[in-house]
């Protein structure tokens, strides 16, 4: 809160209109560009995001919010979150354990 937010817009299909009506807030979106967006949220809270062009038969849809946190808020958020590389590691679906020194593969398997 209180701080300038850069948004980049960007739309595959038709031309929509990224709306926030706390904040008095709106940008266009241009199919096949990407809009940048500057505004500053002036309090705490979960707002509405509504698209405010009509853009198809989809319209009614196309809503979502965006969150405002304080600085302390957003950063215990943000600790919580999973990194890409937390997300992309293999599921690990057993576990072996370590043998020390000299192990046949059969006593491996017989500890499985």
């Amino acid at each position: 809160v209180g701080k300038p937010v850069k948004m980049l817009l960007r739309s595959i299909d038709v031309l929509h209109d990224f709306y926030i009506p706390e904040f008095r807030a709106k940008m266009d979106m241009i199919p096949g560009s990407v809009t940048y967006f500057w505004f500053t949220p002036t309090r705490t809270g979960t707002f509405q995001v509504l698209c405010a062009e009509l853009c198809g038969q989809g319209h009614p849809l196309m809503h979502g919010v965006v969150v405002v946190d304080t600085q302390q808020d957003y950063v215990a958020w943000l600790g919580q979150q999973q990194t890409f590389a937390q997300l992309s590691a293999p599921q690990q679906t057993g576990s072996v354990e370590q043998a020390p020194g000299k192990t046949t593969g059969l006593k491996i398997a017989a500890k499985l």
